[in-house]
């Protein structure tokens, strides 16, 4: 298998293995990752279901070896692959937007990085005009004052923070604007 550096990486355990169910718990202890245990796919081939086994997506803060990572969760290096992109690997473990597989729930995924697939989800492929013009309506359906913090709060919460941040000027200023008819 080729030694890489990688910040985000996949990997496939299996319960049954009990070096996988240390490297399991050795991963919900130590990393920010979502997991996802995969009962249901169907083999294409022989119609028949898969043996169950373990989709991870763990993200580090720095690119780490993937042979320093498998020597950590002591298991070998080719159960683990490069994310080339964190939010679609975060996507395939509910198989989110791939009809022909089955549609896992997203309450069946655990991990630290949940949020970030429900937001990934909710998000969809909205623009930043798309995502713009959402602030301004829900500022628009306030019938009260909107303090700032609120504000930022709610972008945060729906994973907006990115767009609110770039737009922050012209968007306070449409907020006080808002404001100045609950003063």
């Amino acid at each position: 298998m080729e030694k890489f550096r990688a910040r985000n990486f996949n990997l496939i355990l299996y319960q049954e293995d009990e070096t996988h169910r240390k490297a399991i718990d050795y991963i919900q202890k130590n990393y920010d990752y979502a997991m996802i245990c995969h009962d249901k796919d169907i083999d294409e081939k022989t119609g028949e279901i898969k043996k169950q086994h373990y989709h991870i997506v763990v993200r580090f803060k720095n690119a780490k070896w993937n042979t320093s990572f498998a020597e950590d969760l002591k298991i070998p290096v080719n159960y683990i692959e490069e994310s080339r992109n964190l939010k679609r690997s975060l996507q395939y473990l509910i198989h989110y937007n791939d009809e022909n597989k089955y549609q896992y729930d997203i309450t069946e995924v655990q991990g630290t990085l949940t949020t970030l697939l429900k937001e990934t989800i909710q998000n969809g492929n909205k623009t930043e005009s798309e995502k713009i013009i959402e602030i301004l309506q829900w500022i628009e359906e306030q019938q009260q004052y909107v303090d700032i913090a609120y504000l930022i709060r709610w972008c945060a919460e729906i994973g907006y923070w990115d767009v609110l941040r770039r737009g922050f000027n012209p968007i306070s200023k449409y907020l006080d604007k808002h404001n100045l008819n609950y003063s």
